[in-house]
């Protein structure tokens, strides 16, 4: 909206009933199911020494091992120049142009240290602002929005491959959860991040591959998703976009439907050996894709995970806001209680959600929530006014994926 100047008064009329109307406009999606595509950028081949008469004519190779059309556009039509730190990055201004939204681009912000740019954009036509659409990297936003579950923006990171640590924790907490690779190599970089994931166990990596042998190295990973499928089809995208940002907790991962993505048509022993690697199929079952069993690299269901990321990332929030939203948090048993609620109150939302399962008992929540009183607390964190009391358990709700049906049929035929 344009920037206004109140330079005259409204108009008056004789009346004795005066309506005030305000517009609300729907709240930017910031939750657990945003995507970010990662695009390394390779550094450049160092030039050839003079009087060698080999002549270096590949421009730079992107993240994708397609050049062509991978680099945004005005970026892309001269190969970037060698530079002793690593590849060539665009410099961009942090500040948007009213161009800039125009054309859907919600943010864009480059790290000064890696020089890492971050952009978000609200829909595929903004991606093509930037990117081609033969690019890897429209191609995978395409996919993205293509399904009926999609966030309202998708963030692309692109970033030297040797800075890969310091351009992911430059932008590790902005409006992401997912990750996908525009580059489609499966090789000691990308375990590398996988590990960083891991370590971080807050942000999940799918990573996509034709070959099922490539997932060995990060089977037994908590916070890697792998995905079995053709490379001709961004199944990564695909299946974030139909399935990540629908409410935590609602869904298991099993079962959903990819649009403009290719069932696979596999034998039992097939789909099998993907279930034991912890890798996800598309596969055609009663004539419908869905997706197979929804777990990740370790063997846990990514709805589990998802929903352990769900629970952490309330309870900080809601107690920062307790902290934030009071004059002070009294370090005695009125304090804690406070404390206690909310914590409480996190859980039974998350019952409510389907992430806690329901005791078949009692009915209620199957958790237990505690805290121990100020008596209890350590002298140093009396001293320090840190409180470690609270601590909670909860159980998983889980779902069904399969079904065995037991039916016993009366015949009126005499067996002779």
């Amino acid at each position: 909206m344009a920037d206004t100047k109140t330079i005259f008064a409204p108009y008056d009329r004789i009346s004795d009933v005066n309506v005030i109307m305000t517009v609300i406009h729907p709240k930017p999606v910031v939750d657990l199911g945003n995507l970010l595509i990662l695009n390394g950028i390779r550094p450049t081949a160092p030039a050839e020494p003079a009087g060698d008469h080999k002549q270096n004519t590949q421009p730079t190779q992107l993240a994708g091992g397609n050049a062509q059309g991978t680099t945004p556009k005005g970026q892309g039509s001269q190969p970037a120049q060698p530079v002793d730190d690593g590849a060539k990055l665009p410099k961009l201004p942090d500040e948007l142009s009213n161009v800039d939204r125009m054309h859907g681009i919600l943010l864009r912000k480059t790290d000064p240290a890696t020089g890492a740019v971050y952009r978000e954009y609200k829909n595929i036509d903004a991606v093509a602002s930037d990117y081609d659409e033969d690019s890897e990297v429209y191609k995978k936003a395409s996919a993205y929005f293509a399904q009926d579950h999609h966030s309202d923006r998708v963030a692309v990171l692109e970033y030297d491959t040797n800075k890969l640590y310091d351009s992911l924790k430059a932008f590790w907490y902005f409006n992401w959860t997912f990750a996908i690779n525009v580059d489609p190599a499966l090789d000691d970089v990308v375990l590398k991040e996988s590990n960083i994931f891991e370590i971080n166990k807050d942000h999940f990596l799918v990573l996509q591959t034709d070959d099922l042998a490539k997932f060995t190295n990060f089977y037994g990973q908590n916070y890697t998703i792998g995905l079995y499928h053709r490379m001709d089809e961004a199944m990564d995208a695909a299946f974030i976009g139909a399935i990540a940002a629908r409410p935590v907790g609602s869904v298991t991962w099993k079962f959903k439907e990819l649009k403009g993505i290719t069932p696979s048509k596999l034998t039992t022993q097939e789909l099998s050996g993907i279930n034991n690697a912890h890798a996800q199929a598309y596969v055609e079952v009663f004539g419908r894709g869905e997706t197979s069993e929804g777990r990740v690299m370790s063997g846990e269901y990514i709805d589990v995970l998802h929903g352990v990321l769900w629970v952490q990332t309330k309870f900080e929030g809601d107690l920062e806001t307790l902290l934030q939203s009071n004059g002070k948090i009294p370090y005695e048993q009125s304090g804690i209680n406070m404390i206690l609620a909310t914590g409480t109150q996190v859980l039974e939302e998350a019952h409510e959600r389907g992430i806690i399962r329901t005791n078949e008992t009692n009915g209620k929540a199957d958790y237990t929530i505690t805290a121990t009183p100020r008596s209890e607390q350590s002298m140093q964190d009396l001293s320090d006014r840190h409180y470690s009391g609270l601590s909670f358990r909860y159980h998983v709700q889980g779902a069904i994926h399969t079904i065995t049906v037991n039916g016993i049929v009366d015949s009126d035929t005499i067996m002779q």
